[in-house]
């Protein structure tokens, strides 16, 4: 209720007391107990007495070589046994839980036209891993966000990061089938008669100039944010693009894109598998690296 006063929580004994206590009511004898909890018996004795200082009262009868329990020892152990077998049970959830997450974050494009498609395939095979994929452009900082694996475009050098080449990338113009037929396309000299459509990644003059081609006026479509957008525009038949191997390698396997002539211009950088360096690999973070590598070492249809 507004104005109410929370209630004050009632002093709790330390925790290593009661690890203490519950290790000695078991072993009945202070060395056993002290090695258990890797301390000297006189630490052992000295964590008991504190105990029974905080609660006022004998919790154990000491002999000779033994200690026995007393009334108020036997009635705390079996609160003490219970909450230690609880936290131990939660901590064992937590650790499960955690370690068989993946976080993974990759480029918008390549997620959704390169890994997308082939992930499905390693989570029937890990069906127990937690997956998360992030797809954004944003260089992510693996430590902060505690991020396994980054999926990045580039030279392969990352402060802090490991890094392993992935996808090789060169450059071609595609089309869907269906407009290709229209406009009669087979060679580059007929794209003066199409619309080609761009993207922020590569410029059509240089892409001609780097495959040694002097074009003829071109007439040039719309322009998009994202090499995904790219792709699905030209697979509409909204007129040529200027592909990405590993954006495109799916799109004609399957027929819904073509390529246009066979002059190919390499790509400025490559795809990279990055992690963290300051860190060694989960168990599902392992498997991933291997089923990732081997995805990304099979040819495709360019």
């Amino acid at each position: 209720m507004p104005g109410e006063v929370p209630k004050m929580r009632k002093p709790l004994p330390p925790m290593h007391t009661l690890r203490s206590f519950e290790a000695l009511a078991r072993a009945r004898n202070f060395a056993r107990a002290a090695e258990e909890l890797h301390l000297t018996a006189s630490a052992v004795s000295h964590q008991i007495k504190a105990l029974e200082s905080f609660y006022a009262t004998r919790l154990f009868q000491r002999n000779r070589n033994e200690v026995t329990l007393t009334s108020a020892g036997t009635k705390l152990l079996e609160v003490v046994k219970s909450a230690l077998e609880q936290l131990a049970q939660v901590g064992e959830s937590l650790r499960t839980r955690d370690g068989n997450r993946l976080s993974i974050t990759a480029p918008p494009s390549l997620a959704s036209r390169w890994l997308m498609p082939r992930l499905g395939a390693f989570m029937a095979r890990h069906p127990h891993i937690e997956l998360k994929l992030h797809a954004t452009p944003a260089l992510v900082d693996l430590d902060e966000q505690e991020c396994d694996f980054a999926l990045r475009y580039g030279k392969g050098r990352w402060a802090g990061l490991r890094s392993e080449k992935l996808l090789d990338e060169v450059l071609f113009p595609v089309a869907a089938r269906t407009y290709a037929t229209k406009k009669n396309i087979r060679r580059l000299a007929d794209l003066k008669t199409c619309l080609l459509l761009r993207d922020d990644f590569q410029t059509w003059e240089d892409w001609f100039a780097r495959v040694g081609q002097t074009p003829a006026p071109m007439s040039y479509g719309p322009s998009f944010s994202d090499s995904a957008l790219l792709m699905q525009a030209a697979e509409a038949g909204q007129g040529i693009a200027l592909a990405r191997s590993a954006l495109a390698a799916d799109a004609i396997a399957s027929g819904s894109l073509i390529r246009i002539g066979k002059l190919a211009a390499p790509a400025p950088g490559a795809y990279y598998l990055v992690s963290s360096s300051r860190r060694p690999d989960s168990p599902p973070a392992v498997l991933f690296r291997q089923w990732l590598l081997d995805a990304a070492s099979r040819p495709s249809i360019v």
